[in-house]
């Protein structure tokens, strides 16, 4: 069988103000834009820390250096720091800068906000004193850290001498202090583990009764809150052990340990400065394998949180012959993204954890079957009301219909359609008179009048689109049928509603099969689904 990695994975090199190599830089991602905070350059003999923020568009490939205003309270030069995204800001902490006068390095342990709108460093929060009592943090450096809804973890990391720090440290990024402090485990810094978590719970309905309106549950992304943060996964591995550890936040920021999947790691390598993130119900892993083997020193793996299968992504040549530092999830096109440098390899840039910016790698991960699943708009209950409602539209008055191909009528309610298709509002505001109608010829016709749709579609796909327009959701056998999902997937690409388009190549995921395949293939194709066409 004819491998797929040149369909899922490609590079190219950045361009504009292409940040140096560097050594302990910080990245973080907030949708279309990585950030880029510190580091000391990896030019210089000895350490000499920035404090430069560089900003990389996925879309342009383009590199930004962003300039601070003259009267900004620029966080002092720093590496081996780390870098959030929270609330539209990025959130640093940490790290090792030069005293002022000596130019001797030294640890910190502030907390400072960057804001992405208005592009301005807020004003420092005043450091409280490190006690016993205190849950403040002391200072530190190649920490591991991570946000879930409005808590920063500090978790690990090293004191100035070398000397591994065994606790995790809560901070409240919504009061502005630290809340708590507790003793977790050794051994934990940023060569040989990752903190990942999501700012989404995936969910999946309770399947209540058994008949034909009932909605059929698909699993579902709900956002996290102040009182339901997300689980935080440790991966750790140091040569001399390999181990995920979970652990579940309270809204306070206790911590209790949970178990992780049993064996969802141990197919995977031991890893060298490994970095991670949770896509849907799925952890990705990507890291160095290996400092002696060149040819695969790095590798990207996915661990599914629910069954512990694991693998290797596919990748072909493509990761061999450059050295890939830093990965990244960009979420909203659920693509994981490798930065690294053109020249050069793992083995010669890895004892000084060189950094270089040049390259980047972009892995499909839909392609894999591995994506976020669409958020539920109502929930069950108001699906099932939705469903009844239309089936008892004529009973309950209904003042505008759906004409079907061969002539039957669904009727309905012209404000629900109108309110849950915005396309369809925007057609209907257009008509000028009471015998008006406005016709669109794609490969599906619609004529719009003041009182009825016609598609030129059979009834049961006519119905299903109903049906969703009613409940916001794919909860009916009708619904789930995979010709109908097809006609489905064609009408809310050529008529832009965006959520059923999503809901469909949702459904479409999980149900393929060899039987569904071709058919699947086709429909994607012609509908520019790339990543499920691949699949």
């Amino acid at each position: 069988m004819r491998s797929t990695s040149g369909m899922i994975v490609h590079s190219r090199e950045t361009i504009g103000d292409v940040p140096p190599e560097l050594i302990g830089a910080s990245t973080t991602l907030a949708g279309s834009k990585l950030y880029l905070f510190g580091g000391s350059l990896a030019s210089n003999p000895e350490p000499k820390p920035l404090a430069h923020l560089y900003v990389l568009d996925l879309e342009l490939w383009k590199w930004e250096e962003i300039l601070p205003a003259r009267e900004d309270p620029v966080p002092r030069a720093r590496y081996f720091h780390t870098v959030d995204i929270w609330n539209n800001h990025l959130v640093v902490f940490g790290g090792l800068c030069e005293r002022s006068k000596s130019g001797q390095l030294r640890v910190l342990n502030d907390v400072r906000l960057f804001n992405i709108s208005t592009r301005r460093w807020l004003q420092s929060p005043r450091v409280p004193e490190v006690s016993p009592k205190s849950s403040v943090p002391q200072p530190r450096h190649a920490h591991l850290s991570c946000v879930s809804s409005n808590l920063l973890f500090i978790i690990g990391g090293k004191d100035f001498f070398g000397e591994g720090f065994t606790d995790i440290c809560v901070y409240d990024l919504g009061r502005g202090e630290w809340i708590h402090k507790q003793q977790y485990c050794p051994g934990i810094d940023m060569n040989h583990a990752f903190a990942a978590t999501s700012q989404w719970h995936v969910q999946t309905p309770s399947l209540d009764g058994g008949d034909a309106l009932c909605p059929i549950p698909l699993p579902y992304s709900d956002p996290v809150t102040t009182r339901s943060p997300c689980s935080v996964y440790l991966y750790n591995a140091d040569h001399l052990q390999r181990q995920l550890q979970m652990f579940c936040p309270s809204p306070g920021g206790q911590i209790q340990r949970e178990n992780p999947p049993p064996g969802a790691i141990d197919r995977l390598p031991f890893l060298r400065f490994p970095s991670g993130a949770i896509l849907g119900k799925t952890l990705i892993v990507a890291g160095n394998s290996s400092a002696e083997n060149a040819e695969q020193a790095f590798s990207i793996w996915t661990v599914d949180l629910e069954t512990s299968n694991s693998g290797c992504i596919d990748t072909g040549g493509l990761l061999k012959n450059r050295s890939w530092g830093k990965g990244f999830l960009w979420h909203e096109q659920n693509k994981f993204i490798a930065l690294g440098k053109n020249e050069g390899s793992f083995v010669d840039l890895a004892e000084r954890l060189v950094l270089g910016w040049d390259s980047v790698a972009v892995v499909d991960l839909g392609a894999l079957g591995v994506y976020q699943p669409p958020t539920l708009k109502l929930d069950t209950a108001a699906q099932k009301r939705g469903l009844e409602a239309l089936a008892d539209g004529q009973r309950l008055g209904a003042d505008f219909a759906f004409l079907c191909d061969d002539g039957r009528q669904i009727p309905c309610s012209r404000k629900i359609v109108l309110d849950r298709w915005s396309w369809l509002r925007e057609q209907y505001a257009r008509l000028s008179g009471v015998d008006a109608s406005i016709k669109h010829q794609k490969r599906t016709e619609i004529t719009i009048t003041q009182t009825s749709l016609a598609l030129s579609q059979s009834y049961p796909v006519t119905m299903a689109l109903l049906q969703y327009l009613y409940s916001l959701a794919l909860g009916t056998a009708l619904q789930r049928a995979p010709a109908v999902l097809s006609y489905l997937l064609l009408i809310s690409t050529e008529f832009q509603i965006p959520h059923l388009r999503a809901l469909v190549k949702h459904a479409m995921h999980l149900a393929l099969t060899e039987a569904t395949a071709e058919g699947v293939y086709e429909i994607a194709a012609s509908c520019g689904c790339r990543s499920l066409q691949i699949r």
